[in-house]
């Protein structure tokens, strides 16, 4: 017969144990809010495209945890991430500026592929990339305003941007080449003009503050042996390729 002191014990470890496996399964059940901005082809609203399949391998990586994901309007997907509606919001590019303090979200320290942006212009007045960067002022630009070190306009979807472009309301549309590329040949426009803007960083992005800094180390634990391997690389071509320099 168990004395009162080893009962306790006993009762003790019990307890522990319960606690340790409760635990265990909360780690093993993490839940990760993921929101996709729709890119027609590459994150549509049916869940399908080349960019919702990476963030489905991502997933896969780390069975202890569920990134869920789901589907909104690009701008409503950034303003959730401010809203502290999600913990990470994709497409994000880390933006050229140094200073996004003002920002009301952050960018993941690691950045998972390179995403060449394209600068598109009229061909009857064509805008060399290097004139821009060095004198931007004066110039009707649309794009997203927080990427940029100069002031551009937002761009409401790429569809609205190439279009006021092929009819002349605007200067200048920057985008990243898959994106924009795949609307430009739909649209049939042979009188529009491509150039290689920048070589921009793809990134998560993240809310501020402690919330966005766990979210931070926890994507950078997920996503470094990925980067050493090789393996992340190879599986972000399947969303962006290097720049193809053609003209339409």
């Amino acid at each position: 017969m168990l004395t009162k002191s080893v009962s306790l014990v006993v009762a003790t470890l019990v307890a522990m144990l319960i606690s340790l496996s409760a635990l265990a399964q909360q780690e093993a059940n993490r839940t990760i809010t993921l929101h996709m901005g729709e890119i027609p082809g590459l994150i549509n609203f049916d869940g399908s495209g080349a960019f919702v399949d990476f963030a489905r391998y991502l997933d896969a990586q780390d069975p202890s945890t569920d990134i869920t994901i789901s589907i909104y309007p690009i701008f409503r997907a950034i303003n959730n991430i401010s809203r502290g509606q999600a913990d990470i919001a994709l497409p994000a590019i880390r933006p050229l500026k140094e200073d996004i303090s003002d920002l009301p979200f952050a960018f993941s320290t690691v950045s998972f592929g390179v995403v060449p942006h394209v600068l598109y212009t009229h061909k009857s007045k064509p805008l060399n990339a290097t004139l821009l960067k060095a004198n931007p002022d004066g110039y009707i630009i649309e794009s997203i305003p927080h990427d940029f070190d100069f002031e551009v306009v937002r761009s409401h979807s790429i569809r609205q941007s190439l279009k006021r472009l092929h009819n002349g309301r605007i200067d200048a549309f920057i985008w990243a080449q898959t994106e924009a590329d795949q609307v430009l040949r739909e649209l049939g426009y042979t009188d529009i003009k491509r150039e290689l803007f920048a070589d921009m960083e793809d990134v998560f992005m993240i809310p501020k503050g402690e919330a966005g800094e766990e979210i931070d180390a926890y994507l950078t634990q997920l996503l470094t042996p990925l980067i050493e391997s090789g393996e992340l690389e190879q599986q972000h071509r399947k969303i962006h390729a290097p720049y193809d320099d053609w003209q339409p």
